[in-house]
């Protein structure tokens, strides 16, 4: 799910061009006052501000606050005074440099790697995968930029990356709310209802749990969605944050890939393709509002307005990309699980094979020595790490459901009612069928087919 890989970015925040070029305005009558009445434009210099200048303006800035309005620094007479006041100005500014925090999104085909240096042969530590988010550490306008995201920093080719005001959008777009446990003294229960009863699990110090959207806060209570269904905890106990899609370390990904089946990849590859599909609509939705001003004639789009209708437009085209190529992602990782789930089951009903001929033994689970049906398919599965039932009717409810034997693949549970065999291609299966005929080839239909079951697939 999106919360249990996500890592709460504590600090980011969105911002317009002026929060995040000057932060907190001084009290001067300079600049910063100012520039309510032109967001863009430093009424002293003349000067757009841009992320390329911020720092050359804000030290303009610093500079009025310190020496106050219509003064001026006596340059020639006095370098020393104009030194002091400079070096006032600077680390005023860096101080509000330091509050800027710029927002990135990765735009990878499939993945962007993160290396520890800026270069392709540096180590790689980590991977930002679509709609991912960073926060901008440095950026030179070159091709590498150093950002943080999770508990990574480190450096990626900016050419993938989301950036500006885009990003501010788009992040906006693919965070979720999180409730995080704050009680440090015990685990928080997660109830069934809004009553002490009912625990359905429990969290600790620093876990966080996705909020769902009609979240209530009146009653003391909080409406979360966890693994187990919906439940409430006590406002109490958690603190509500936002909470970004982040980076995924080397170390991370190995273990996620150890313990994983490739139903298990394709499962999460198709989470993230619907994650993105989401988001996409919800860029759609943005950049259909922002361009509606302009379906009135007598509308005058203000220059902001038609910003915000590029902005969004540009952010739905993106989000479209990122949606189509996690699919594709997606798609071709259930062409593996199709593909490793077939050869797997071709293996099963070989293997089954080995033993035609051996004897039936009623509540038996030998393949040698004498098996029952549900033995017999019990003690093939355990041969390729599956654990089923000694019961043909609890079988039954293992794997997924196969509508028909003309999609039946070998490997497949043929299950009847009291019965059940091994599918083996051709319209055939291997089966315990009885004390007198033991382990036996049959036609696959010989009887009416209660159920097809895939273990691997």
């Amino acid at each position: 799910m999106f919360f249990t890989r996500s890592k709460v970015l504590t600090g980011l925040v969105t911002f317009s061009m002026a929060a995040a070029v000057l932060g907190a305005p001084v009290n001067a009558m300079g600049y910063s006052a100012r520039l309510d009445a032109a967001a863009d434009l430093n009424p002293i210099t003349g000067n757009v501000i841009t992320p390329e200048n911020a720092q050359a303006e804000l030290v303009a800035d610093a500079v009025l606050s310190i020496v106050g309005p219509g003064q001026k620094i006596r340059a020639k007479k006095d370098s020393g005074e104009k030194k002091a006041v400079i070096d006032a100005a600077t680390e005023k500014s860096s101080l509000k440099q330091e509050g800027k925090i710029e927002l990135a999104v990765a735009a990878p085909n499939v993945y962007l790697n993160i290396h520890t240096d800026a270069s392709l042969g540096s180590e790689v530590i980590g991977k930002l995968y679509s709609n991912d988010v960073a926060k901008i550490l440095q950026d030179n306008g070159g091709d590498w930029v150093k950002i943080e995201s999770g508990s990574l920093v480190g450096y990626v080719l900016g050419e993938y990356l989301v950036k500006g005001d885009e990003a501010a959008l788009l992040s906006e777009l693919v965070k979720k709310n999180v409730a995080v446990v704050d009680n440090s003294e015990n685990e928080v229960k997660v109830h069934k209802n809004k009553s002490e009863k009912n625990v359905i699990m429990t969290v600790s110090q620093g876990e966080q749990i996705e909020v769902r959207e009609n979240m209530e806060e009146d009653d003391g209570w909080i409406e979360v969605a966890t693994e187990n269904g919906k439940g409430y905890v006590k406002m109490e106990d958690v603190s509500v944050t936002d909470s970004y899609p982040v980076a995924e370390t080397v170390e991370e990904q190995q273990e996620r890939i150890e313990n994983a089946t490739v139903k298990d990849i394709a499962d999460d590859a198709q989470k993230k393709a619907d994650k993105a599909s989401e988001v996409a609509e919800a860029a759609a939705q943005k950049a259909e509002e922002a361009a509606s001003i302009f379906e009135d004639e007598d509308a005058e789009p203000t220059k902001a307005e038609e910003k915000a209708a590029e902005t969004a437009q540009a952010v739905a085209e993106k989000a479209q990309t990122a949606a189509d190529n996690t699919q594709v992602t997606a798609d071709t990782a259930k062409e593996e699980m199709l593909s490793h789930g077939a050869e797997t089951g071709q293996a099963v009903a070989d293997f089954a094979l080995q033993f035609v001929g051996n004897p039936y033994v009623w509540g038996g689970s030998s393949l040698t020595h004498g098996t029952d049906c549900s033995g017999f398919t019990m003690a093939v599965y355990s041969n390729f790490g599956v654990s089923l039932p000694h019961y043909d009717a609890s079988q039954r409810g293992y794997g997924i459901g196969i509508d028909s034997l003309s999609d039946a693949r070998p490997g497949d549970l043929i299950c009847f009612y009291g019965h059940v065999g091994i599918y083996i291609g051709d319209g055939m299966m291997v089966h315990a069928s009885n004390a007198r005929d033991g382990i036996k080839v049959s036609r696959a239909d010989y009887r009416a087919i209660a159920a097809i079951r895939r273990i691997f697939y």
